[in-house]
């Protein structure tokens, strides 16, 4: 099955860690939304990697390991991993 990337910007708390491993999914990144002079700051954008068919399933597939807590994220983005 192909494995697509996901982007979002939000705070990951220890439990949504938790679930987006138990849904397979696999954080590959985090990086800061800005950087002043050299400090990273702002909320984190992370990039995960998850099994699909297609990108849309592969977004659903985190969407609903974050569930109920997807209103915390944001900027939601996929494609090729």
């Amino acid at each position: 099955m192909p494995t697509f990337a996901v982007r979002f910007k939000g705070m990951l708390t220890k439990d949504e860690h938790e679930r987006l491993e138990r849904a397979g999914v696999t954080i590959k990144d985090q990086e800061p939304s800005m950087q002043i002079g050299g400090i990273a700051t702002g909320v984190p954008i992370y990039t995960v990697h998850a099994e699909a068919a297609s990108e849309d399933e592969a977004l659903q597939k985190v969407r609903e390991a974050l569930d109920p807590d997807t209103g915390n994220f944001s900027n939601w983005e996929t494609g090729s991993a």
